[in-house]
């Protein structure tokens, strides 16, 4: 496993990958696949490197799907299936941070992608345009689509995945200009910009946790869902990860013996547990 960059990185140090895929459906897990793929990595505001492919979903195109992006089955009969697409993708969004709008829809389907070639999905640091929006602006509609429009952003076409990435980055930049003129950007703005937490306090956090996963070193933490009582627990870190502008943790909790999921910034405190501990 990479490890994540820290939220007090400065984001023009960091390559981001801006990503958008269009797929069949809207559920991996009911065998809708990805049919479209495109990446932009960027450096700032430099172009690095970039990346687009038609996929073939090996299944019929959903008749929904069709009337959003186009994309029909004879336009994907001889496009490539997504496993051997794998190597090309993964070298531009390798070392990355990926941004998406609305990102779980896009990890979702990558995820599922990877798994069905046979391999595991890396970890990726992941920036959400969208939950930027929704946590630092009030516009009247928070598709890509509308705040492109706020913004005077014209969009080079509708629903296809290169057209999409490059207004994603288009707004991202815009969003980014907006954030620096209250002082320097790190990753914690943009990683977590629904954050509760100081950037001191969130970088103890994440550096914890990184050091405790490849280690399988088991953590205390006090967990303060909001309303409702702290709980104390003892948990097996397993993953990072980032969704709609919050980290996460996923362990394996010891008080109910099952997978949980924790945000992090509802972890009010976190200590690594000793071989001493009772």
């Amino acid at each position: 496993m990479e490890a994540w960059p820290l939220p007090t990185t400065p984001i023009d140090t960091v390559p981001f990958t801006f990503v958008d895929v269009e797929t069949t459906g809207l559920d991996p897990t009911t065998g809708d696949r990805v049919c479209e793929i495109a990446l932009l990595r960027v450096q700032g505001t430099h172009e690095l490197a970039r990346f687009e492919s038609l996929v073939h979903p090996q299944r019929p195109m959903a008749a929904g799907a069709q009337a959003i992006h186009g994309l029909t089955d004879a336009m994907l009969a001889d496009a490539p299936p997504f496993a051997t697409l794998l190597p090309q993708i993964t070298h531009v969004l390798q070392g990355a941070v990926l941004v998406a709008h609305n990102a779980r829809f896009d990890v979702n389907f990558l995820r599922h992608e990877w798994q069905l070639a046979g391999q595991t999905f890396p970890f990726y640091a992941v920036a959400d345009t969208l939950a930027l929006a929704q946590a630092r602006y009030r516009f009247a509609h928070n598709s890509l689509s509308a705040i492109a429009g706020e913004f005077g952003v014209i969009p080079t076409a509708a629903h296809r995945a290169m057209a999409d990435v490059m207004t994603t980055w288009q707004v991202w930049q815009r969003f980014v200009a907006d954030l620096g003129t209250e002082g320097p950007v790190t990753l914690a703005h943009v990683l977590y910009p629904n954050n509760r937490r100081s950037t001191e306090a969130l970088l103890e956090l994440v550096t914890m946790l990184q050091d405790a996963i490849p280690t399988a070193t088991p953590l205390h933490l006090r967990y303060q869902p909001d309303k409702t009582p702290a709980t104390e627990r003892v948990v097996q870190p397993l993953e990072v990860y980032y969704e709609r502008g919050h980290g996460y943790l996923r362990a394996f909790c010891h008080l109910r013996q099952e997978e949980r999921h924790f945000r992090l910034d509802r972890i009010a405190a976190l200590t690594a547990v000793t071989a001493t501990a009772p």
